[in-house]
């Protein structure tokens, strides 16, 4: 606290008026009535112990109340961080709009977003025309526009009216680490942060970028202007998951779209609906409050190539669903039009009866043409290491006795980088070298001892869910159908399981029959037999052909698309495609967004695209005109929470999270008379008035006292 007329201060000498008047009454000789009664005395002594304690309060109010008036001639003044009205400090202040899809969100006073829109204006008019103003909003936060000053405030107010709310959304700690970027380079010594937002949990609370500080905490001001108070009603669809992992034409995909009811009560006949292409299917589902509930949908692609298509919640009752802006998800796969495989065997009988069933394919999947699915190439597996694996989408390995090292390292950069091997282990396997080579180096479980079996035995248990059996059995199967299908195994090799593995198959003796193991990128699955007739019947099963094929194409991982999150880091491994020209096209599909054109080094290997994802959609990457890669780029699913923070909440966050005070000015509050309060004071004669007022009514009551009981 300062005062703005110290030099009035002076007239607190006054309060030794009240003092000497007081002392002066002390020496008055005051006259007693006389009286033969003891008991009357001692009355007449206690009632003149009451008058004097009134008479010093008296005095204690009479010097408060000169103190009071005093002090409130001499204008008391609350100092904000730029000092007193007088002292016009410069300031660098950075407005931050929150323009996250939750800020659509209302309330009894409107829109959220709108709200803050008028906010921002008000701001404006009530900082000083010679502060640095900076703006921008959170989804563009990260661009170098944000860093350049505010020239025209006028300009500015224009564009606030056509800014809308974004599907890039950020979280706290990306936007303080962005602002301290730009108001580090600012020209000014205090600097301001002022964040219009709803307060959002899930924008608040999550890690700390390492290193986001300030140079001077003391002169960084962060306030939180808040635009709602409610909680907004909200479903969401929450997350697509394209369950099928192998893809062929006319073959069933299926896709599952969780859809999550945020609200507090249930939500009856909400229409979900998917579309790809010419394809469209509409679901109508009840969701269980604060549940989540699955939609399943299957398709038939018609065509290879990139399929992409989006499952969309209809907004049909806005009291239930107020934020329009994760209703729609997006999706894409990929149908392979050619296979490449590379078969490295023992010998060539080793791989017939694969050779056989996959040049048969056309069996399988009618809709394949038989000489163009399975581009086969056949090596002798001594050969591995002088092959170029990464030319094959999958590689099968048969009998191979042994792995040197330089195999197994090719092999497991090969899986690591997203290739897919598929495993039969023979009669010629050297188990230990199989475990110090090759199991070893990729660090997956042990293979145990080779069997022998008196009498055959059959599968136990089978994942269904796994993507090689997706189709082939029906979950309910039962045993008896079970034990018809399964081959009868009488040797083979005992499959480790456990770190980075999948069970795929187990028999009746305990052992694994099929296992699944990851590494990297890709995935390797292994056999316990052969296949031929030398340790099983499994070449003689119907089970054995789609099995093989499947098993083939999950490891292939041909589709390989990986979604998007709008404003997120997004890599494209460039060493992926054939590219024909240095420069790929990137598109949208959304009406009026034109694509863009991205010129690559040659000495890139991977591909940042993420400036150029900033809505949701499916996007394309094109070469020369030909579609390489698909992009379906989705939403945060964290901004579909909609549970807000309390201001005393938000405080501790900043000040545990970034060791500022965060000043927080409510939706209620007068946001003009809190910013100036906040940076320049605010005026407090008026509170020393009422105190000194308080006083005066005291010493009233207090002397009218005195008088009554004399």
């Amino acid at each position: 606290m300062t005062f703005l007329n110290p030099l009035l201060l002076w007239g607190l000498a006054a309060i030794s008026i009240p003092i000497l008047i007081h002392i002066f009454n002390l020496k008055r000789t005051k006259k007693i009535e006389f009286s033969t009664l003891m008991f009357l005395k001692e009355i007449q002594q206690s009632k003149y112990k009451k008058i004097k304690l009134k008479q010093l309060l008296i005095l204690l109010c009479r010097i408060a109340f000169i103190i009071f008036l005093v002090m409130m001639a001499a204008k008391p003044f609350d100092k904000g961080f730029l000092g007193t009205p007088g002292d016009k400090v410069k300031s660098s202040a950075l407005l931050v709009l929150d323009d996250s899809f939750s800020m659509q969100s209302r309330d009894k006073n409107g829109n959220d977003f709108d709200n803050a829109k008028k906010k921002i204006v008000e701001t404006i008019d009530a900082l000083d025309d010679n502060d640095e103003i900076f703006f921008t909003t959170v989804s563009a936060i990260n661009k170098s526009s944000s860093s350049i000053p505010v020239k025209d405030m006028i300009e500015l107010k224009d564009t606030l009216t056509q800014i809308k709310t974004s599907e890039i959304s950020r979280d706290l700690n990306e936007v303080m680490y962005y602002a301290e970027n730009i108001l580090n380079s600012a020209s000014n010594t205090h600097k301001e942060i002022y964040l219009f937002t709803d307060g959002q949990k899930s924008f608040i609370t999550n890690e700390i970028i390492s290193g986001s500080r300030f140079k001077d905490n003391e002169n960084v001001h962060v306030n939180f202007i808040l635009t709602g108070t409610r909680d907004a009603n909200n479903i969401s669809i929450d997350t697509l998951n394209t369950v099928s992992k192998i893809f062929e034409k006319s073959r069933p995909v299926k896709i599952i779209a969780i859809v999550n009811n945020h609200n507090n009560f249930n939500a009856s006949n909400k229409s979900v609906i998917i579309t790809m292409g010419g394809f469209k299917e509409e679901k109508v589902i009840d969701v269980p409050a604060n549940s989540i509930v699955d939609v399943e949908f299957i398709l038939k692609p018609e065509n290879t190539g990139f399929s992409s298509g989006n499952i969309e919640l209809v907004q049909n009752d806005i009291s239930d669903d107020e934020i329009s802006g994760d209703n729609r998800q997006y999706f894409s796969f990929f149908v392979p039009k050619e296979v490449n495989v590379l078969i490295a065997s023992g010998s060539p009988i080793d791989a017939e009866y694969i050779k056989l069933v996959l040049k048969s394919s056309q069996e399988i999947s009618t809709s394949i043409e038989q000489s163009t699915y399975f581009n086969i190439k056949e090596i002798s597996s001594g050969d591995i290491s002088s092959e170029d694996l990464l030319k094959y989408n999958s590689v099968v390995i048969i009998n191979k006795n042994r792995f040197t090292s330089n195999e197994s390292t090719k092999l497991k950069e090969y899986i690591e980088s997203g290739g897919g091997a598929v495993v039969y282990p023979g009669s010629a396997t050297d188990i230990e070298n199989y475990n110090n080579e090759l199991m070893k180096q990729m660090d997956l479980p042990y293979i145990g001892v080779r069997y022998n079996l008196p009498a055959p035995v059959k599968f136990d248990k089978i994942d269904f869910d796994n993507p090689v059996f997706e189709g082939i059995f029906r979950k309910e199967t039962d045993n008896k159908n079970l034990n018809l299908e399964s081959p009868g195994i009488t040797s083979g090799l005992s499959l480790g399981g456990g770190k980075n593995s999948a069970t795929i198959v187990t028999l009746l003796n305990g052992t694994n029959f099929m296992m699944e193991y990851s590494k990297g990128k890709g995935k390797l699955i292994m056999f316990a037999v052969p296949p031929d007739m030398s340790g099983s019947d499994f070449p003689a099963k119907n089970l054995f052909s789609p099995v093989t094929i499947r098993s083939i194409l999950y490891c292939s991982n041909i589709n390989g698309i990986k979604p998007a999150i709008t404003g997120r880091d997004y890599f494209i491994e460039l060493n992926k495609f054939s590219l024909k020209s240095d420069t790929v096209s990137l598109s949208s599909g959304i009406k009026d967004d034109k694509p863009r054109n991205i010129v690559m080094n040659d000495k890139e290997e991977l591909l940042n695209i993420s400036s150029n994802l900033n809505n949701i959609s499916n996007y394309k990457l094109t070469n020369t005109g030909i579609e390489i890669y698909s992009i379906p780029v989705n939403f945060n699913k964290d901004e579909s929470l909609t549970l807000r923070f309390k201001p005393r909440e938000i405080k501790e966050y900043v000040l545990s999270s970034y060791k500022l005070e965060a000043n927080i000015i409510a939706p209620e509050e007068q946001l003009t008379a809190s910013i100036v309060d906040l940076r320049i004071g605010r005026d407090l004669w008026k509170y020393f008035l009422i105190l000194a007022i308080i006083f005066l009514l005291i010493e009233y009551l207090l002397a009218r006292s005195i008088i009554k009981s004399k």
